[in-house]
């Protein structure tokens, strides 16, 4: 592919293939009542939006809603790869499942989303890194939110580029046992089991997922002996989550969410290792992320929610024999309160007081916050938000933030506009603010603001769903290293995302997406990591009469800048196509059986300056239910 060609997507033979998958191929089968259910649900909800359960119709924010069945139509192992085709959205590893996770959101290539799970934020208290998404199986994940936009004065610092809220399986998942069992390329191997239940006001939901690979080599072997063994990537995870209802108005519940996983990497880039390699290079990683709480109602019109968290993560990193360890706990505390208080107005206010501790390098933090989202029924056609929030901090001192959203729905024109415009922060992280060499403790959090305004038409009697949003972002104070950490630059960025779902019938359904990001450092330099364009097609189909489904999906990415040094050559990374089938068969009523080729092109390309991706790939198994 010609580096130059920006916008080039992808070969002949790639959009061949993925324009037949979007006629014939389809969706993993389940039984046909729920797959008629599933393809026209379209009235969805959101929770993140507005800390508050809202029909989507009504959300001004841009928000995309997954639950557990898309989620897992095309069988991907983990979440990083089942949120890909989500328009505004740029996932990246180095190397197979495991490594070094990053992101691109809205063309916010270094300010990462808040990451969610189970409502617990879910980022490294020491070095601020959020949860790596390739470690979260996407088979013990129930539902997610993807919101877009800056969100800080509804979730605080770290909100800068948007949230991403991850549910797992709990209370109220179909009752009974299950378990899964599976096989695939580079000798990986694949367990879980789990069960659901209730009895009286008691309801349960647990889960032990393992995941064993000899992977392949991240790097090139050409570089040497130290880069051409297989690097093996092995996750242990454990979920559960209680609830008891004490009353009607009364319940208490507890979560917790538990990752255990060790991956091996290659040295890096040759031109800067000194020497021969001499020592093992992996990382192991123990997260513990647990939660406890009480919903009540203090009135009729005033429900209450109290919660207690707990994180607890510690990552040892070898690298050529030397280790770093990056250890943090966190306690947070939050009393939310939503107030209906009339028909078109309601209240949603809190409190939260967070504790961080950083285990592995000098300094602790605390931060005290208070926020009130307004949501606003105004007419039957307009809803409007408008929320604050105040966040003070003992390390960086205090930020105050605020968002302003609109929903106006069209009904003659069966179509609706939305927008919103909002500030965020992003804070620095510990080793920035006080490692004893590079620290600053001066440093300013970024700030940020943006806005998104979007158009939502629906045609053929609801089935065929079009959207299109213009998006905007600006971030000042950038955090940037020049021998110690300062705020040193700005960055800018400006796109549209476009998307289409035809809900044929209720068998066939095909989805479309195109986001196009124009980011800016300083005014002048081409952002990196930040793909012009991105496009993705797909197609789910069920048959015999529900027992069997397929789905195909494929992905374009354009060419990008890797790393700075490659900016300054005017060399990118080439733009790619990857194409990925899956099937499924309901053997019994109980059980199924499955089969996933990965990288059906077997397309060769880099996500990561450097660092290769899977080749042609396949796995299968079985899923049990009992």
């Amino acid at each position: 592919m010609n580096q130059k060609s920006e916008y080039k997507l992808t070969s002949a033979s790639g959009l061949l293939l993925a324009g037949l998958s979007l006629a014939c191929l389809a969706a993993p089968a389940r039984s046909q009542e729920n797959a008629s259910d599933a393809f026209f649900e379209l009235d969805a909800f959101s929770i993140s939006a507005n800390r508050l359960e809202l029909p989507v119709q009504q959300v001004g924010s841009s928000v995309t809603v997954l639950d557990a069945y898309e989620l897992q139509n095309g069988k991907d192992l983990f979440l990083v790869d089942a949120l890909r085709e989500v328009p505004g959205l740029v996932m990246r590893n180095n190397g197979g499942p495991g490594g070094t996770f990053g992101i691109t959101t809205r063309g916010l290539s270094s300010n990462r989303p808040t990451v969610l799970l189970n409502g617990i934020e879910v980022s490294n208290p020491s070095n601020g890194q959020i949860l790596n998404l390739g470690n979260l199986f996407t088979a013990s994940a129930s539902r997610v939110e993807v919101l877009l936009g800056p969100q800080s004065s509804l979730y605080g610092a770290d909100a800068l580029a948007g949230v991403i809220s991850v549910d797992t399986l709990g209370p109220g998942a179909s009752s009974g046992g299950r378990a899964v069992v599976g096989y695939g390329s580079y000798d990986t191997y694949d367990y879980g089991l789990g069960h659901s239940g209730s009895r009286g006001g008691l309801s349960w939901s647990v889960d032990a997922l393992v995941h064993e690979s000899e992977g392949f080599s991240a790097q090139s072997p050409e570089y040497g002996e130290a880069w051409a063994d297989d690097d093996t990537y092995d996750n242990t995870t454990l979920s559960g989550a209680v609830e008891y209802a004490l009353s009607e108005t009364v319940s208490v519940h507890a979560s917790a969410v538990y990752l255990d996983t060790y991956s091996e990497f290659d040295p890096g880039d040759p031109a800067w290792v000194w020497g021969t390699p001499a020592g093992d290079n992996y990382a192991t990683t123990e997260q513990l992320f647990a939660r406890v709480g009480s919903d009540f109602a203090l009135r009729d019109n005033w429900t209450s929610s109290a919660n207690i968290s707990y994180s607890d993560v510690d990552t040892l990193s070898y690298s050529d024999g030397s280790p770093y360890n990056a250890t943090g706990k966190r306690y947070k505390y939050d009393w939310i309160n939503t107030i209906e208080a009339n028909e078109s107005w309601k209240l949603v206010a809190g409190v939260e007081y967070e504790e961080e501790e950083n285990l592995s390098d000098v300094g602790n933090r605390n931060d005290t916050s208070v926020f009130v989202e307004n949501v606003f029924q105004y007419s039957d056609a307009l809803d409007l938000t408008l929320g604050a929030r105040y966040d003070d901090n003992s390390a960086y001192g205090d930020e105050t933030t605020y968002r302003a959203t609109f929903s106006y729905r069209l009904d003659n024109w069966d179509a609706r506009v939305r927008g919103s415009f909002g500030t965020s922060f992003q804070a620095p992280s510990f080793y920035q603010l006080f490692n004893q060499w590079y620290g600053n403790v001066d440093l300013k959090p970024e700030s940020g603001e943006g806005w998104d305004l979007g158009f939502e038409k629906s045609l053929v009697g609801g089935k065929l769903l079009l959207s299109s949003t213009l998006f905007g972002n600006k971030v000042e104070d950038k955090i940037d290293w020049d021998g110690v950490y300062r705020n040193l630059s700005s960055y800018e960025s400006v796109g549209i995302e476009n998307s289409a779902r035809y809900y044929v019938n209720d068998s066939l359904r095909l989805k479309a997406a195109y986001t196009y990001s124009d980011a800016e450092e300083d005014g002048s330099l081409e952002a990196l990591r930040v793909p012009r364009s991105v496009a993705s097609l797909g197609a789910n189909w069920t048959g015999l009469d529900g027992k069997l489904g397929l789905n195909v999906d494929a992905l374009f990415v354009s060419s990008q800048y890797g790393s700075s040094g490659s900016r300054g050559l005017g060399e990118k990374l080439e733009g790619y196509e990857v194409v990925n089938f899956a099937a499924t068969y309901e053997t019994t009523e109980n059980s199924s059986i499955w089969l996933r080729i990965g990288n059906v092109l077997d397309t060769e390309y880099e996500e990561i300056s450097g660092y290769q991706t899977a080749e042609a790939n396949a796995s299968a198994g079985i899923r049990l239910n009992f």
